[in-house]
């Protein structure tokens, strides 16, 4: 991995548990590595940073979809209404990856890895 634990939370700063982090930080890696086309060579400290910064972008995303009871879209106290919506894992997805590529170019900005063209 690029970024271990002890780095996320000396170094990064961040507050998700070790257990989370392992989880999250793999897809985030994976995810970092299809942005930039393999083009890693030398783990600096944006690396590890992309890759923390995505991590915690896919447990935001994944706690804001825990909190909505599943499969309410809508609920209004005043007149009780509910209003249902299937569960998208296509859409959630897309919001992950959405969130892990803000993440990712933020932390990677300036550094060359994020550009696709011919050198």
């Amino acid at each position: 991995m690029y970024a271990d634990y002890a780095y996320y939370k000396d170094s990064f700063g961040g507050d998700l548990t070790a257990e989370e982090f392992n989880r999250y930080a793999h897809k985030a890696e994976r995810f970092l590595n299809y942005v930039v086309m393999g083009k890693i060579s030398d783990v600096t400290e944006p690396v590890k940073n992309a890759v923390c910064a995505a991590a915690e972008a896919v447990a935001e995303i994944r706690e804001s979809v825990q909190n909505i009871p599943q499969g309410i879209k809508s609920e209004s106290t005043d007149g009780y209404s509910v209003t249902y919506k299937d569960y998208n894992a296509d859409e959630l997805a897309e919001r992950e990856k959405r969130a892990m590529y803000k993440a990712i170019k933020q932390e990677l900005s300036g550094t060359g890895l994020l550009y696709q063209g011919v050198r």
